[in-house]
């Protein structure tokens, strides 16, 4: 006897902004991964719906749908069954949730079965033969059943179901007031999800939240980084990155699977978004890491877009010129050869990015993407051979010069030139060190981070900033390669040896300045004084016994302590490291100070008539040293 079920359609509304110029070829294959496995755990949640025909659930939402048949639950659902008998279908549909599993299937009104797709087993039946012994009801969160013609599935080939019955009025999508629920375990909130609405006839009609102008700054977030993140983690860092003027985190991941932690992490990313207001996610799906030879390794990026695309959580620009529709910004690392299997890279990212159910789901809550990926060659060909395709470009590598001189604009210049859409994005960084040997990930080098470069390159970009659409920070928190201004938190890369105890949170404060400025054309007025000063803590040329060696590039930098002192008023620093030790003379505004490393503390005080106002003094904290264990050419950052 073949097994009936029932399917319930779930919609979940999820919201949203290198060529190589030097003689040496662009490193990027430089992602951080944890081996770890999820944990999850099957819990039963009390779920209340007046509607019979929707079931609610702290992760999603769930709709029933018609009816099929097949001759197991394991077939069908590829299965994951749960470890105990459930009372109703809300328990079954919170399990599957809590596995990142689409759909579920109520078997015998007891046994609970979850999987990622549906197969080409799959038969529509009427509906009066799902009830009885012997039968399973299905369920659908997040429309998982689109791609058979009434729903939409994470994992798998679109596959066509027959069609027995074509009643499909009683899926009905009623929206929900927003509610947030927090549980012990794992902080989970619980989003709301709004109805498929017709496109706006203006840029004010969407469903968006975290709608920004076309002067958006994001922060590039290593979701490697985050396995220990709870819910309440990415709340805080939302509302670290929001105080300094950051609208929104690029979620770079390089996993995605139906029970990838990163999948559940990147859900908690969204709900706190959400949570938090005004401020939104963006995918950067990491192609050194991701696959994308065939048209199946496009499948987890399309799921992505489809499930995460409509949310709240996603951050969002206004229109572009003509269009009724706000955009959503989708980004990469890496992936200018990939294919997908289509034959050719165009066809192979138009597949995705242009994928018909992508489309109708967004337009459908006024949104459409626009397709700015960071990609390293292939810059002089783009115009004509991605016209159309692309709607701008990404400079990852523009945060850093690539050599033994300052940051400067001629990259810039040369990306635009070639860039092949309306959308300019470049980058922004306080500093860049990775150290890691054969064994590991075997990369050793710098970028020369000198001349006050994250304050430095953020005049630039104002000065540029007709030009300039977006700004990401790279970055957030990728600890491996000494680029973060957040906190020091999550899961290190093993990158512990050079990152605890070098704080850049300072990096992080002067953002709230320089944002304002990017994003209003004007500086704003210095009220609240500050010092911020840097240093690395061994001498460049210094000699460790340190069998991964002295990075490649360690004469690209210079032996300094930078201090940078935003002054209301004129007065003096005194800036000293070891036993040098200088005075300046400070104007009103920003004033940017060095001095030559020395063994011993350092320090920097503001003064006026003699007397301090403002003192950094890390004490112990940081000591520049001429005989280092290890080489570490990350940056000490203090600040007040």
């Amino acid at each position: 006897m073949k097994t009936l079920f029932h399917v319930l359609i779930g919609v979940n509304f999820l919201s949203s902004c290198s060529n190589t110029l030097a003689s040496f070829s662009e490193p990027h294959g430089r992602r951080n991964r944890h081996n770890r496995l999820d944990h999850n755990e099957s819990r039963s949640v009390p779920l209340h719906s007046s509607n019979p025909r929707q079931l609610d659930s702290p992760l999603s939402r769930w709709f029933e749908g018609p009816c099929v048949s097949d001759s197991s639950p394991s077939t069908i659902l590829g299965a994951t069954l749960s470890k105990q008998l459930v009372a109703s279908p809300q328990e079954c549909t919170s399990y599957c949730d809590s596995n990142s599993l689409d759909i579920a299937g109520l078997r015998n009104g007891s046994e609970c079965f979850c999987g990622p797709s549906l197969n080409n087993e799959a038969t529509r039946v009427r509906e009066q033969m799902c009830g009885g012994p012997d039968r399973t009801r299905l369920f659908g969160r997040n429309g998982a059943l689109d791609r058979y013609g009434f729903g939409f599935t994470r994992i798998g080939q679109p596959i066509t179901l027959p069609l027995l019955d074509s009643d499909l009025s009683s899926a009905v999508h009623d929206p929900l007031q927003s509610e947030a629920t927090s549980h012990d375990q794992e902080n989970v909130f619980q989003v709301p999800n709004l109805p498929p609405v017709a496109p706006p006839q203006d840029s004010t009609s969407s469903t968006s939240t975290t709608q920004v102008p076309v002067k958006a700054i994001i922060a590039h977030h290593m979701v490697g980084n985050v396995y220990s993140y709870s819910l309440g983690s990415w709340i805080n860092d939302i509302r670290l990155a929001k105080s300094a003027g950051i609208d929104g985190f690029a979620l770079n991941l390089g996993s995605g699977g139906p029970k990838s932690w990163q999948r559940k992490r990147i859900g908690d990313a969204f709900r706190a978004a959400e949570s938090v207001g005004g401020f939104g996610m963006v995918f950067s799906f990491d192609m050194t890491v991701l696959r994308c030879d065939s048209q199946e390794d496009g499948d987890i990026l399309r799921d992505y877009l489809m499930t995460w695309g409509p949310h709240p959580g996603h951050l969002t620009l206004p229109p572009a010129a003509g269009s009724p529709y706000q955009r959503i910004l989708v980004s990469t690392f890496a992936g200018e050869y990939c294919t997908f299997g289509r034959g050719s890279v165009r066809d192979g990212w138009l597949s995705v990015i242009t994928d018909p159910a992508i489309v109708s789901r967004l337009n459908s809550v006024g949104r459409e993407i626009a397709f700015v990926p960071s990609w390293f060659a292939r810059v002089e060909a783009r115009q004509q051979e991605f016209s159309g395709a692309i709607q701008g470009d990404f400079f990852w590598n523009g945060g850093w010069p690539y050599g033994s001189h300052d940051v400067d604009w001629e990259a810039d210049a040369y990306r635009l030139r070639y860039n092949p859409g309306s959308l300019y994005m470049t980058s922004v960084s306080p500093a860049f060190f990775t150290h890691y040997g054969p064994s590991s990930f075997n990369k050793n080098w710098i970028y020369r981070s000198d001349d006050w470069l994250y304050a430095s390159r953020w005049e630039m970009l104002v000065d540029h900033r007709d030009e300039v659409s977006c700004v990401e920070i790279v970055t957030w928190n990728d600890y491996g390669e000494s680029s973060y201004i957040g906190p020091i938190e999550g899961n290190q890369p093993n990158s512990e040896a050079w990152v605890n105890g070098f704080p850049h949170l300072g990096f992080l404060d002067m953002t709230a300045y320089y944002a304002q400025a990017f994003k209003t054309g004007t500086y704003p007025v210095i009220r609240d004084e500050k010092v911020y000063i840097w240093s690395r803590p061994h001498p460049r040329d210094a000699d460790a016994p340190d069998p991964v060696g002295r990075p490649n590039f360690w004469d690209w930098t210079e032996d300094y302590l930078w201090a940078l002192v935003f002054a209301a008023s004129d007065g003096e620093f005194t800036l000293i490291s070891g036993s040098n030790s200088q005075t300046f003379p400070v104007k009103s505004g920003v004033n940017k100070f060095k001095l030559p490393n020395a063994p011993g503390p350092i320090r920097g005080t503001l003064t006026r008539l003699g007397v301090p106002v403002l003192d950094v003094n890390p004490k112990s904290d940081f000591d520049f040293s001429l005989h280092p264990r290890n080489y570490n050419f990350n940056y000490f950052m203090a600040y007040k």
